[in-house]
């Protein structure tokens, strides 16, 4: 099964997880212990599917705007037919992400995971970028808001585009010039994804951190193996396994 949207492919049932895997463990797992998790756009649910895997997790909040994508994903989607949202720690908006972000409290979050549909587009004859909807979700003021609502050592990570697309590949560093200007972030790192569905056969996020690792208690040193018992646990469970993330991809 397939999910398209505006006549675009969004994800096959076949390899979507490498793609949301990599989007939820690598930032859950980077952080020390993150219990309050918040999710703008992935309304096919398979982000939130990963999420809830990591028993340290207390709150999820779910915020997309389309509410018929929520729908008909967890009716037509194996991982969206295991009743997510009747997960106690789930709590699922139907508003727009950035009016959601910017009227959100401070220090509300650990983990900020944005899995957005594509922020702009080039016309094919003109090269001339045109914005689509969700650009408003790359833009400095809702960084900046995204910083200020997570926890002092949080952590967001968003879809970041394929860098084997040459137009794209400036998006990437405007985005990351946005984290670590505007936005405030301190640290803000590509991590790359080999996915068949999408045409370049790649596709990328940007982990954005309030906090460098020289400026945490441990090192990559002390936090490899951290991750490596969280994980194993994590998978000991029936139905928590992964297929595409394993901890080695978590070493920078």
């Amino acid at each position: 099964k397939i999910l398209v949207l505006d006549d675009l492919l969004q994800l096959t049932e076949r390899d979507a997880d490498s793609y949301n895997e990599m989007m939820a463990h690598v930032p859950l797992m980077q952080h020390r212990n993150p219990k309050r998790v918040l999710i703008i756009g992935g309304g096919d649910g398979c982000v939130l599917h990963e999420v809830l895997k990591h028993d340290c997790v207390e709150h999820v909040d779910m915020v997309d705007l389309d509410k018929d994508v929520v729908e008909i994903c967890q009716q037509h989607f194996s991982w969206g037919k295991r009743q997510l949202y009747d997960d106690p720690r789930v709590t699922l908006h139907i508003q727009d992400g950035a009016s959601y972000v910017e009227n959100h409290a401070s220090s509300s979050y650990d983990v900020i995971i944005q899995d957005s549909s594509d922020p702009w587009e080039y016309d094919e004859a003109t090269g001339e970028k045109n914005l689509l909807p969700a650009h408003v979700l790359y833009t400095s003021t809702h960084f900046q808001n995204l910083n200020r609502i997570l926890t002092s050592n949080g952590i967001f990570n968003l879809q970041a585009e394929s860098f084997h697309v040459p137009s794209r590949l400036l998006d990437i560093q405007e985005m990351r010039r946005i984290a670590l200007g505007d936005g405030g972030f301190h640290s803000a790192k590509y991590g790359s994804i080999t996915i068949a569905t999408y045409s370049p056969g790649q596709i990328g996020f940007l982990l954005c951190e309030k906090e460098t690792m020289e400026t945490l208690p441990h090192t990559d040193d002390t936090k490899m193996p951290q991750i490596q018992e969280r994980f194993e646990k994590m998978i000991s469970t029936a139905d928590k396994h992964t297929t595409y993330y394993q901890p080695k991809l978590q070493q920078r």
